[in-house]
């Protein structure tokens, strides 16, 4: 097929299902289309920066160094980092994007996430990128991996290899968003597992939609260190406020 074809191909496909903004879908004009966002939506979206914990990466105030969780409770990641906060019209496209089919979003979310923190993954030198697992049968019910396709897109980007069969989730766990940190962490306990024993692995990327607590992240992390793996860090799209 030659390019004069596949260029006439392609517009018709941008005409059947044009780009839409990742936070109201509304239909995006070109110049739009690199950052995902629409003119308007693009000066609402907040990203975390510039004061976040230096430990789990949420927003904090200016003076501030760590969040209220991070100075009274440790974590078994030894770092986390999140793009965009968990608020306005990211909550509408986190929803579409984990039950609306809308894995297109993963790219976009993924070229935020670099030219945000490429340099940081960098610096880690990462063996493998580990997005956190979802139980069996809801993946069928769904169809994909939320967490997944976002990692996927990070890896074509970074070239670090994904693994989303080194650890497995065990149970369908309660819904954590009305849990609070404690009752959280109780429902997570022995909710994974690792299944590939005979990989090793330095130093992990996790990766996850969203981070509230940090509770899914410790005990994936918790499980990969009593595995063997020296260093776990974590990337999600978006983080709540504690």
């Amino acid at each position: 097929m030659n390019q004069f074809i596949k260029g006439i191909i392609a517009s018709w496909i941008e005409l059947l299902y044009p780009k839409r903004c990742i936070a109201c879908d509304k239909v995006l004009l070109k110049i739009e289309k690199e950052s995902g966002f629409c003119k308007s939506c693009a000066k609402k979206i907040r990203l975390i920066g510039p004061h976040y914990c230096l430990t789990c990466g949420i927003a904090v105030k200016e003076n501030e160094q760590y969040c209220i969780t991070c100075k009274t409770a440790g974590h078994s990641f030894d770092q986390a980092k999140s793009v965009f906060r968990y608020t306005g019209e990211m909550k509408n496209a986190m929803y579409r994007f984990k039950y609306g089919n809308r894995r297109c979003y993963g790219d976009k979310f993924a070229n935020h996430a670099i030219k945000n923190y490429g340099n940081w993954i960098k610096e880690k030198q990462i063996d493998v990128i580990i997005p956190v697992p979802m139980y069996d049968k809801k993946k069928k019910r769904r169809g994909y991996n939320q967490a997944e396709v976002f990692a996927n897109s990070l890896s074509k980007m970074v070239g670090i290899p994904v693994e989303n069969q080194f650890i497995r989730r065990n149970t369908d766990t309660v819904a954590m968003k009305q849990l609070n940190r404690l009752k959280r962490k109780k429902n997570l306990l022995k909710a994974f597992t690792i299944i590939k024993n005979d990989v090793q692995f330095r130093k992990v990327l996790i990766v996850d939609d969203i981070y509230t607590t940090g509770s899914t992240l410790d005990e994936v992390a918790r499980v990969l260190k009593d595995g063997g793996v020296k260093e776990v860090y974590g990337l999600c799209i978006c983080a709540g406020q504690l």
